[in-house]
């Protein structure tokens, strides 16, 4: 009798393992097989992810160094064609270094890709040295400037027996063109 019990309750593990094996367990495998391989592509994609955020953040600065040169470069090429300002600190720093502003005479602009030049000729007198810090003063604006076509010859004002010298040269300013801006900013 005991035997029999033995054997019936080894029969009802039997089946217990085998409703196990048969019915339970290969839906559990496979959707543990199924899990490790999404678990194997995840960890493909954070090795990627991580790869790509190594990139991003030396793009990033690159981005951040690039915006930085770009908002120095907009204050050296401002969009708008801001003269009439240009010509009064141009005034300010003939006044400030003793030269005398003869004639000034904005010229027709120059296109180019990115942006456009102004040229604005000018007649000036002064001393050697007073013309000197005046052309260094202009240069220094905060603005892209370039004097070019300099011409120096004596000058005598009337009434005065002292002479100076008279320069005539170009000034060109540069403006970004509206569309370069545009751009950038999409």
């Amino acid at each position: 009798m005991m035997r029999n019990k033995i054997i019936a309750a080894v029969a009802i593990v039997g089946v217990i393992c085998l409703v196990f094996f048969a019915v339970i367990y290969p839906p559990r495998r496979r959707e543990l097989s199924r899990l490790r391989s999404e678990q194997t592509e995840l960890e493909k994609e954070l090795g990627v992810a991580r790869e790509n955020l190594k990139h991003f953040t030396r793009l990033r600065t690159e981005y951040d160094s690039l915006t930085a040169t770009w908002a120095r470069i907009e204050v050296l090429l401002p969009e708008e064609k801001d003269i009439p300002d240009l010509l009064e600190d141009i005034a300010r720093v003939g006044k400030r270094c003793g030269v005398e502003i003869l004639q000034f005479k904005p010229q027709n602009p120059v296109p180019h890709e990115l942006c456009t030049e102004i040229p604005i000729s000018f007649n000036v007198c002064g001393s050697y040295h007073q013309l000197g810090r005046f052309l260094s003063e202009i240069a220094n604006l905060p603005r892209l400037l370039k004097a070019r076509e300099l011409g120096i010859s004596s000058y005598r004002k009337k009434g005065s027996e002292r002479t100076s010298i008279r320069a005539t040269f170009v000034v060109s300013a540069y403006t970004l063109k509206k569309d370069t801006t545009q751009a950038r900013q999409k």
